[in-house]
């Protein structure tokens, strides 16, 4: 039986909202016998990414003009199953010298707003969220090594000066992207992902391809966290 194909205009937004695409896609892919070519949309104003990572049932190309007469479904809404394995591969590899129990993801800079809304926080609500995510590490008798990835540099710092446990630093490669080396190590952990923000694709997608816990907050729950389904756990 032929593969049929289609395209999906990719959303041009950060990596974690492609990649939440990427992931519905395949399920659906795999499931009825199809081939994607997913257009990877670079057209955010303040950043834009290189794919840097592959999927099964899943091409990722920049143009559509080079595909003829392949049905285009950007109005078909995918759903992923919970529990569902990504067949998924980067296209880079990082030598881990040491590896980790925990990862603490801060999302700070643009997901502040002086109003706590659906996916954003205040300063106060961030800063709450980290003396949580403090406690519960301290506390938490399983973990032994942590470590961050985060936009701030003043909130890590902040993190790693008050947590009591054996904190792992990570090694960047200058001809990798920072954003891209920050989520591979995210799907790296031995335990799981802390999402230390009300509400990240960026950590929540980065979870469902490592199969990993994602540790939120119960302020989360009111985001759109429930959307994807992932194994979550409520540390407050």
């Amino acid at each position: 039986m032929n593969t049929k194909k289609f395209i999906f205009n990719g959303r041009p937004d950060g990596i974690g909202n492609r990649i939440e695409e990427l992931i519905n896609i395949q399920e659906y892919c795999i499931a009825n016998n199809l081939e994607c070519f997913y257009i990877w949309n670079n057209k955010l104003q303040l950043r834009s990414y290189i794919p840097l990572i592959t999927f099964d049932n899943i091409t990722i190309i920049q143009n559509k003009n080079q595909l003829n007469n392949i049905v285009v479904k950007n109005n078909k809404i995918f759903k992923r199953t919970k529990g569902n394995i990504v067949k998924y591969a980067f296209n880079f590899d990082i030598d881990i010298k040491e590896e980790y129990d925990l990862i603490v993801h801060i999302r700070a800079t643009d997901r502040l707003i002086n109003n706590v809304n659906q996916d954003f926080s205040s300063v106060d609500e961030l800063k709450y969220f980290i003396e949580n995510s403090i406690k519960y590490i301290n506390n938490n008798c399983n973990i032994k090594t942590y470590t961050i990835v985060s936009d701030d540099d003043y909130y890590k710092k902040y993190m790693i000066n008050n947590v009591t446990k054996k904190y792992i630093n990570l090694s960047y490669d200058n001809n990798i992207p920072k954003d891209w080396v920050d989520y591979y190590y995210l799907t790296k952990c031995k335990q799981s992902i802390l999402m230390c923000c009300k509400f990240s694709s960026y950590s929540i997608t980065a979870a469902i391809l490592s199969d990993k816990k994602l540790l939120v907050f119960r302020e989360s729950l009111n985001s759109n966290l429930p959307r994807y389904k992932a194994n979550i756990e409520i540390i407050n």
